[in-house]
């Protein structure tokens, strides 16, 4: 329907906005967060959109993502 597929531009739209802004701040926990959100967005939107290949890369970001943040806070390095 169209306000589903508004919803979905719209997750594409601030996936963008996300990934855009993250290459600003210095503060690495900073960047891998927003990246993180911004590949969330990004999975939804590809996947919504039939675009398989956007969401699965997004997918393996989300977990890299994940993973350094995960060392990032139990290893206390910022």
């Amino acid at each position: 329907s169209k306000g589903i597929m508004n919803i979905i531009e719209i997750c594409g739209f601030i996936a963008t906005i996300l990934v855009f802004v993250s290459f600003l701040p210095t503060d690495i926990k900073l960047i891998r967060w927003m990246n993180l959100f911004g590949s969330i967005f990004f999975i939804i939107y590809g996947f919504n959109i039939g675009a398989i290949w956007n969401g699965l890369t997004n997918l393996g970001l989300f977990f890299v993502q994940t993973y350094h943040l995960i060392k990032i806070y139990k290893g206390g390095k910022k």
